[in-house]
């Protein structure tokens, strides 16, 4: 295997990794994730949001086993946008309350960047 495959396939496996780690902590702590509101008040349904915590579990499985990769980084970056515009909206926010969403929506954005070019790899 030629060096650009092996740390493709690294880098791969270290993305799937943080998915499936996500998925399972947020699937094991669904019952505080399913109180939280979101930024505008109101709680998510616990069936989407249980199929956004599945997306990442099985998302990060198919990333590591490297297979169905173009649907699965799509339903990926659907879900950071979903969960960005939910949770972390930063346009919400003023002052100090404002650091945690500009934080962890650049984390978003740099994530689904990523995930992109995971996809180029493969196309």
């Amino acid at each position: 295997m030629a060096t650009t495959a092996v740390l493709m396939t690294i880098g791969r496996v270290v993305f799937g990794g943080f998915f499936l780690i996500a998925g399972i902590r947020n699937l094991l702590h669904f019952g505080e994730r399913k109180e939280g509101a979101t930024n505008y008040g109101w709680k998510l349904p616990a069936p989407i949001m249980a199929v956004g915590f599945v997306v990442q579990l099985l998302g990060g499985l198919a990333l590591i086993l490297g297979i169905w990769t173009v649907p699965t980084v799509i339903a990926l970056i659907v879900f950071l946008v979903l969960a960005t515009a939910l949770y972390h909206n930063l346009f919400l926010f003023r002052g100090k309350e404002r650091d945690p969403h500009l934080y962890l929506t650049l984390v978003n954005i740099t994530l689904a960047a990523g995930l992109l070019l995971v996809m180029a790899d493969v196309s």
